[in-house]
């Protein structure tokens, strides 16, 4: 598995993948747009040249948010979820961020466990965030 910066031409990888992993995935033209977003780092992971997973993550001044991390249903438990938060942390660095949010699907328990394993702490809940099905958001927060 190699994990490496985004860019254009994986933009319609990283929308497949988006459809395949999440109920309410964005637009290809929101993907594409992300990826020369001043304040966004994005990531894939690839297999044998195929992405099989990405990151995304928004940086302003000492502030970062977790956008997406996806992996594809037929790798999953490999640990590339691992290593996208890994080179996630590295971008971190790179900022300077001293504080770093995320949201996640109250029943996600795989992804609030790896959460968790990197230091994120659950602070609030956003009653009915997520449609399709209709469910709650786990806010998460790490700090430096």
């Amino acid at each position: 598995m190699h994990i490496r910066r985004m860019t254009l031409e994986d933009v319609e990888a990283v929308y497949a993948l988006s459809k395949e992993c999440f109920s309410e995935p964005w637009s290809l033209e929101s993907i594409k747009q992300e990826v020369n977003n001043a304040v966004a780092s994005y990531f894939v992971a690839e297999q044998e040249n195929v992405i099989v997973g990405y990151v995304g993550l928004w940086h302003v001044l000492d502030e970062g948010e977790v956008i997406n991390i996806a992996v594809s249903t037929q790798v999953r438990r490999q640990g590339i979820g691992e290593a996208l938060m890994q080179q996630l942390f590295e971008e971190a660095k790179k900022y300077l961020l001293t504080i770093i949010h995320l949201e996640v699907r109250k029943s996600n328990t795989a992804a609030r466990r790896l959460y968790e394993k990197y230091g994120f702490k659950e602070i609030a809940v956003r009653k009915g965030y997520y449609h399709h099905p209709l469910e709650d958001a786990i806010i998460m927060e790490w700090v430096l």
